[in-house]
């Protein structure tokens, strides 16, 4: 008798569970939108991908590109932020995500309050390029160059907010020089403008650049990282070439508040399989994008990350004179 009622209370006892329990033990059922703050074949949407390929593999479902570009990333965070709290809806956003508060006034959602970090992925340093015809021959001659240009100096960017608008601004700070801005929605345009001599530097992610630097159709300065690079060996840093400058934009993923405790601990799960995987570590490394330790791939280290960032760049932008307030200062 006891054997024969078991099975009978075990499906009574499931059946008395709310229906939003018994989906996150399942989860996930059916294929996730990843949203991305970017073009299709821009530089975290190629990031996006890779990681993505990976988690889905171990999730068992696909995860299903969305881009969603404009107002430096604030769109599809905004998407993510008031969708369903199903775990269906997920965000791959950079650094901007820390960035926007200060940025943006009136932003449609709270950072802190209205998305829950699942786990970092990605690191990708920035390069500083130019038209290919650009006088200067290397960063010792760029320098007085540019000092002598001024505002004469087109400044591309993927747009205001953008992680390349972010790094020509702390650049130019840093410089004590003001060059005109040229904003594009996104990476590709903008790059192809510097291609064809239309606007003179940018500082872009290596996911995007390093393919026109090794092709020359494009001339790099130098990396904002540590050390070099193995995707562009023979570009010196900046630190190399006399400019004291590091800039590498972090990837994370993020889920609306509300998304139930299992399904984000399965999403992190996949996560730091994604990272954790020599496959995805090989196919950044053309990017120039390097994988996360497995630790920062997290939900916790993830958060006190994230805070840090948030009031780091809210000083920056409340203490940098060239930095933009607000977007009309973009």
């Amino acid at each position: 008798m006891k054997r024969m009622f078991a099975p009978i209370l075990a499906l009574t006892v499931l059946a008395c569970q709310p229906a939003a329990v018994r989906a996150a033990t399942d989860f996930p059922t059916k294929p996730i939108s990843l949203v991305v703050p970017g073009p299709a074949g821009g530089a975290i949407d190629n990031v996006a991908r890779v990681i993505a390929e990976a988690m889905a593999v171990n999730l068992g479902q696909s995860l299903l590109m969305v881009n969603a570009d404009g107002a430096g990333g604030t769109l599809a965070t905004s998407r993510v932020a008031h969708a369903k709290p199903d775990g269906y809806t997920v965000l791959f956003h950079h650094i901007g995500v820390a960035t926007a508060p200060a940025i943006y006034a009136n932003l449609p959602y709270d950072t802190r309050r209205d998305l829950i970090p699942i786990g970092l992925t990605t690191e990708v340093p920035m390069v500083l390029i130019a038209r290919k015809d650009l006088p200067a021959a290397s960063l010792k001659e760029l320098l007085p160059y540019l000092k002598q240009q001024g505002d004469k100096i087109m400044l591309a960017t993927a747009g205001p907010g953008n992680v390349s608008d972010l790094c020509g601004t702390v650049l130019m700070w840093k410089l004590g020089d003001t060059f005109t801005r040229v904003a594009y929605r996104g990476s590709p345009p903008a790059l192809l403008d510097m291609v064809g001599g239309r606007v003179d530097i940018m500082c872009d992610q290596t996911s995007t650049a390093a393919a026109q630097i090794k092709a020359g159709a494009v001339k790099a300065y130098g990396v904002a990282a540590p050390t070099r690079l193995p995707v562009l060996a023979d570009v010196p840093t900046l630190t190399e070439g006399g400019l004291p400058f590091e800039f590498s934009i972090w990837q994370g993923m993020y889920v609306p508040t509300g998304t139930p405790p299992e399904v984000i601990a399965r999403l992190s799960a996949a996560v730091q399989y994604a990272v954790a995987q020599d496959s995805v570590r090989k196919r950044l490394e053309p990017y120039g994008a390097t994988v996360v330790a497995p630790g920062r791939a997290l939900p916790q280290a993830h958060r006190a990350f994230l805070d840090g960032e948030l009031k780091k760049w809210d000083e920056i932008f409340k203490s940098s004179p060239k930095t933009c307030a607000s977007t009309e200062n973009c």
